[in-house]
């Protein structure tokens, strides 16, 4: 027996409802603009994320974290549902029980994988980004910014061999580069443009595990649900009657 997973959630006139808003958008670089401003910006800074974190550094990571927490739950929420149905076919129940499962576990490791490799392209992205954003008077090239983030993380790397020498860090961590960020918060003493640029870090991480979440992992994974189900769940089945 064979399952559906509907990942739509919205009827179709909604989605031309939407699409035809989203043709109506401004350019990338102004649609950007305004989710940095108005929602990732306020986010990074808000109190709330302060209260989660003693260091903003944490935060990405806390981004992805609550994303699964909250799939977590939802996921969880809808397989009790499911099994407790008793408007649907026993058989039917597990598969789409073991569909929401497998959805849910593809999604997380998909997820975080492809947020981990999209980091160089993404940094590079937000490079470009800042270019746009410095003031005129410290206009410069790609080029010569990522020379001077580059030897600033030189000198940030033997800071920290030093205090790994000398005991003040724990011998086991790992120097983690600075990014174009943290680099417009202390060197270029930019607060406004650094909340901006870790927004675009936190934008990330929404539209790879959005994405993901909602519209691949559930596609990808309904055939194997199936499979499962057919192998393991329907032929067990089938040997507990003929032996009844």
């Amino acid at each position: 027996m064979n399952v559906t997973f509907n990942t739509n959630r919205f009827t179709s006139q909604n989605y031309l409802r939407n699409n035809k808003k989203s043709s109506q958008q401004p350019s990338f670089n102004g649609a950007t603009d305004f989710i940095l401003k108005h929602y990732t910006a306020p986010l990074y800074s808000s109190c709330v994320s302060k209260f989660l974190v003693k260091n903003t550094e944490k935060l990405n990571s806390i981004v992805d974290h609550m994303q699964v927490l909250g799939s977590i739950i939802v996921t969880g929420m809808y397989m009790g549902l499911t099994l407790r149905n008793e408007d649907l076919d026993p058989q039917k129940k597990k598969t789409l029980a073991v569909n929401q499962f497998l959805t849910f576990l593809a999604s997380t490791i998909l997820s975080y994988t492809i947020d981990k490799k999209l980091d160089d392209k993404w940094e590079d992205l937000t490079r470009r980004y800042t270019l746009k954003k410095l003031p005129e008077d410290k206009k410069e090239t790609l080029e010569s910014l990522n020379k001077k983030i580059a030897n600033w993380n030189i000198e940030n790397e033997k800071l920290f061999n030093q205090k790994i020498a000398s005991g003040e860090l724990d011998p086991h961590l790992k120097f983690k580069p600075n990014v174009v960020a943290d680099y417009a918060e202390k060197v270029l003493k930019d607060p406004e443009l650094a909340n901006l640029l870790k927004g675009m870090g936190i934008l990330k991480k929404l539209l790879v595990f959005g994405t993901i979440y909602r519209f691949i992992s559930p596609v990808a994974v309904t055939p194997i649900a199936n499979w499962i189900g057919n192998e393991f769940i329907y032929k067990n089945q089938d040997v507990k009657q003929k032996q009844a």
